[in-house]
């Protein structure tokens, strides 16, 4: 048994009852366990313990009335009685609990006869006793007739019986209490070991548990909140109407769940927690506090907004997709006959600058949709490796054009940068965009600095930038001195169409842009602004992994007079008028077709000698690609551009932006497609 007989047992108890049992019968008495420990002694005498148990030749007798009693126990009688050789009588009653031998209630020493002195002087001499303290211990021992002794055992018998149920009592007693502290280990195992938060209140609405959980959601230990009302520790708590949902549930309204953005008070720290706040019941049903289950909905809520960027960026990139065609399309015949009719004109002719002014509009109005595919990342990009630091150099011109004089241009351009793989053209578009933005947040000038430096990210460090995974990135920081911004507006500050100029004033899509193009490139954008402090932007790129330096990019200018035959295919009737007259003034003989068969066709025609085929992509019938393989498998030598006013991944479909292949994106000005021919025919392919 996992309980001693003192566990079970009032032991004081028992010792005044067999006390009180020796003044009435002067029988001598005591409760001893099985591992000899005495419990209960009353009457005891010392002729053993003195003399007895003391000489190694009586100690014998004594050992051996030991066995015969613990061999009459063992046999499982109600009482054992001895008389040992040296003429002491004792007995044993064993006490039983729930089937288990846990202790003997001795009787004795005693004589059931007066004693023959002469017999114990013969004993004291015999065994070395000193006869006179012998004799005395002797006259102390009790003499009891076996009449009287038996019905002494008779009430040790009773008082076996009643010491039984006693301590079964005690037992289950003691068995219902370890029941009951093993349950409430467990639940309080349960309740710290829970991945959810479990707090329960009291009437008071006072905190009585908090679990490690919450521990670690708030960083507030249970002893800090234990016993403490939710205004003393969180008074956020209120402002969220958190207390008063408590107080409904209290006053018997049911079970409430919410999701709650808090603040909390020591770190600043924002966190989002969905709660489900239920009544807690005694046994009677009536309602004795509350008892809430919390989760961190945090990282959740930080996904569903990461969803609902992804969403508009999804939402602007159909967009863009279903009006960049029919719109490039539109704007190429716009900027082309505007320069076309330039080319027939003097520059002092008073029809000059509305025709500039007409060409303007549509290159403005092509970067804006080039701003949208940049943003949901369909535009077609030409990445490779590339130094910021030089590409940095060579905007400063253009930078320097758009912003304000006021606003001093200050450029840091880091040592040893790395190279990151990236289209130039992008480069350029991040710069132009970030430019823009601080020459706004700037009206009375400032500065606007560029900064340029290599960064290694750890697993650590990354847990403080959004959006960060560890590597090696190029870091670009654009900062300015200007007006800044609050908390509110970095919130949306990447949102398509958000914008806090006037109306007229900004699209809303120059962040936008540039976090497009950021993560279109596999980087990453922190802001970090205050409001009357400025503003810096903080892009990472990845290193390339080639070290090759970019060519300096060329510029579009000048216009290259060819020679040739190009065949034209294009179904849009007005791009294909522009685009025929693009190609006569360039000096090219010209072959069109509006549909792809049609083109196929003239290439078969043995009287037409085909230099180069300028084709649309995405034709009713056959794509241009399908009509070029065909074409090909006839004449390999042809040289071959394509030409298309879609998005990047309509365009990837047709299979056109496979490496080697040559594409020049509507809209376009005579100058670049003089640029981009001349390439084609200077290609290997």
């Amino acid at each position: 048994m996992k309980y001693s007989i003192a566990q079970l047992l009032d032991i004081p108890k028992l010792q005044v009852i067999l006390d009180s049992l020796y003044e009435v019968s002067g029988i001598p008495s005591a409760i001893i366990d099985l591992e000899g420990k005495i419990l209960t002694g009353s009457g005891w005498q010392d002729i053993c313990t003195r003399f007895h148990r003391v000489n190694p030749t009586t100690e014998k007798f004594c050992i051996e009335s030991d066995r015969k009693i613990t061999s009459g126990l063992q046999d499982q009688q109600r009482h054992v009685q001895i008389t040992c050789p040296l003429g002491l009588t004792d007995t044993a009653t064993p006490l039983v609990i729930e089937g288990e031998h846990l202790a003997n209630i001795f009787t004795g020493q005693l004589f059931l006869h007066p004693p023959d002195r002469h017999r114990f002087r013969l004993q004291a001499a015999r065994y070395g006793f000193g006869e006179a303290s012998y004799l005395l211990a002797m006259d102390r021992v009790p003499v009891i007739s076996q009449e009287k002794l038996d019905q002494n055992l008779s009430f040790i018998a009773n008082l076996t019986e009643l010491l039984a149920i006693q301590g079964l009592t005690q037992l289950r007693s003691l068995e219902v209490q370890e029941c009951l502290r093993e349950s409430e280990e467990r639940v309080q195992q349960i309740i710290a070991s829970a991945q959810e938060g479990i707090i329960v209140y009291d009437r008071g609405l006072r905190f009585q548990v908090w679990n490690r959980y919450m521990e670690e959601m708030s960083g507030y230990s249970a002893d800090q909140v234990i016993g403490k009302q939710p205004h003393e520790v969180f008074p956020m708590l209120a402002q969220a109407g958190v207390v008063e949902r408590l107080r409904r549930v209290l006053a018997g309204n049911g079970a409430e769940s919410g999701e709650v953005e808090l603040q909390l008070p020591d770190s600043g720290r924002s966190i989002w927690h969905s709660d489900t706040l239920a009544p807690l019941q005694n046994a009677g049903g009536e309602i004795v506090g509350v008892i809430a289950t919390v989760r961190d909905i945090t990282e959740r809520k930080y996904t569903e907004e990461q969803l609902r960027q992804a969403l508009k960026m999804e939402s602007v990139g159909r967009l863009a997709g279903g009006v960049a065609h029919d719109f490039n399309n539109m704007l190429t015949v716009i900027m082309g006959q505007a320069q076309l009719a330039q080319m027939k004109i003097a520059p002092g002719h008073p029809l000059w600058q509305p025709l500039e002014q007409i060409a303007t509009a549509a290159q403005r109005s092509s970067q804006i949709t080039r701003q949208l595919l940049a943003f949901s990342r369909k535009e077609i990009i030409d990445p490779r490796p590339v130094y910021l630091n030089q590409l940095i150099a060579e905007a400063q011109k253009t930078l320097l054009r758009l912003i304000e004089e006021s606003v001093t241009l200050v450029c840091h351009p880091g040592p040893d940068l790395w190279a990151v793989k990236m289209d130039p053209s992008q480069v350029d578009q991040v710069l132009v965009n970030l430019a823009v933005n601080a020459r706004d947040a700037m009206p009375d000038g400032g500065v606007l600095s560029i900064h340029t430096e290599n960064v290694h990210l750890s697993q650590k460090s990354c847990q403080y930038l959004r959006d960060a995974v560890p590597g090696d990135y190029v870091q670009l920081v654009v900062s300015d001195t200007g007006v800044g911004m609050g908390e509110e507006v970095l919130e949306h500050i990447f949102e398509p169409f958000y914008t806090t100029k006037g109306l007229g004033k900004g699209t809303g899509l120059g962040l936008a842009t540039v976090y497009g193009i950021v993560r279109q490139n596999g980087g990453f954008i922190n802001v970090y602004s205050e409001i009357g402090h400025g503003t810096s932007f903080k892009i990472y790129l990845p290193r390339s992994s080639s070290a090759a330096a970019a060519e300096a990019q060329r510029r579009c200018t000048d216009v290259r007079i060819g020679t040739g035959t190009v065949l034209l295919v294009e179904d849009n009737d007005m791009v294909r008028m522009v685009t025929r007259s693009y190609l006569e003034e360039l000096g090219y003989c010209v072959i069109v077709a509006d549909t792809p068969r049609d083109g196929i066709n003239i290439c078969t025609d043995r009287d037409n000698k085909i230099d180069l085929v300028l084709t649309d992509v995405i034709m009713p019938g056959m794509s241009g690609n399908e009509m070029v393989r065909e074409i090909k498998s006839l004449f390999p030598e042809v040289k071959v551009l394509f030409m298309s006013g879609y998005t990047a991944d309509l365009v990837a479909r047709s299979g056109v932006v496979e490496e080697g292949m040559h594409f020049i994106q509507k809209p376009f000005d005579i100058s670049t497609l003089s640029v981009k021919i001349e390439d084609t025919f200077l290609s290997d392919d």
